[in-house]
């Protein structure tokens, strides 16, 4: 195994957001998206644990506090300069603590760089930000609706500065090859390979369900895995990037 993977137990002193030691598990993986990933039994209880176990005072879901968990461990201070893409709702409060947070979100229908309230209208594909401005930058759950998940990660690396992290999670199964739901057609909009599939309720379609082989092709990227009680569930893990010339984390 390789020795980029951590391992932890995020929850040892409570809530990593707000302390809170009180939790409630909910099912969210509903029939019709399980058929759809073709999860079995367990991998269908894995992603309820993961996307369904909540801090009882904050909300905070364990895949979120996995990646403020992780942040906190690779990146420290109160002055940081972050670029937080696709807003995770619950993650927001904390970042701000860390810095100046730069919030995005994605509405295809507006120009792209401009101002839609608090946040900037961002496609990760082509962002308008200048090279090198950010010390930190979070996504979480975004790669797998993206038709090039790889430029994407190489867009959000340049906007870092030297030493800059990236700090992600993507849900994927690691006993399996990444396949693909939808690829572009002959207009060069994304179409239908297979039956099409959306996470809960959101409006992007999914383009990718990642496998094992996701973790080897970043392989050179990746500088390591944190993951929450892996030997009980492999899903609950973020992903750490580095900007070229930073040391292992």
């Amino acid at each position: 195994m390789s020795r980029s993977y951590r391992y932890c137990r995020i929850d040892r002193e409570g809530c990593v957001h707000c302390g809170c030691r009180r939790f409630e598990q909910e099912a969210v993986i509903d029939d019709r998206l399980a058929a759809a990933w073709e999860l079995s039994p367990r991998e269908r209880r894995w992603f309820d644990r993961r996307e369904g176990h909540f801090c009882r005072d904050c909300r905070m879901s364990r895949r979120v506090r996995m990646l403020l968990w992780t942040i906190r461990r690779v990146r420290s201070g109160a002055d940081l300069e972050i670029l937080h893409l696709n807003e995770t709702n619950a993650l927001a409060p904390a970042l701000e603590r860390m810095g100046r947070v730069t919030p995005t979100v994605y509405r295809p229908d507006r120009p792209l760089g401009t101002r839609i309230g608090a946040f900037h209208n961002e496609d990760m594909l082509r962002l308008s930000f200048g090279d090198g401005r950010f010390d930190l930058a979070v996504h979480s759950e975004t790669l797998e609706h993206l038709a090039d998940y790889e430029r994407a990660l190489a867009e959000v690396g340049r906007v870092l500065k030297p030493g800059g992290l990236q700090v992600y999670t993507v849900p994927l199964l690691f006993s399996r090859k990444t396949r693909r739901r939808m690829r572009p057609g002959a207009s060069g909009r994304l179409e239908p390979c297979l039956p099409p599939s959306h996470h809960g309720a959101g409006e992007f379609p999914v383009v990718w369900e990642f496998g094992g082989d996701f973790r080897r092709e970043r392989d050179g990227a990746i500088e390591a895995l944190y993951f929450d009680n892996y030997w009980r569930n492999r899903t609950v893990f973020a992903v750490v990037e580095a900007k070229a010339g930073r040391a292992s984390v």
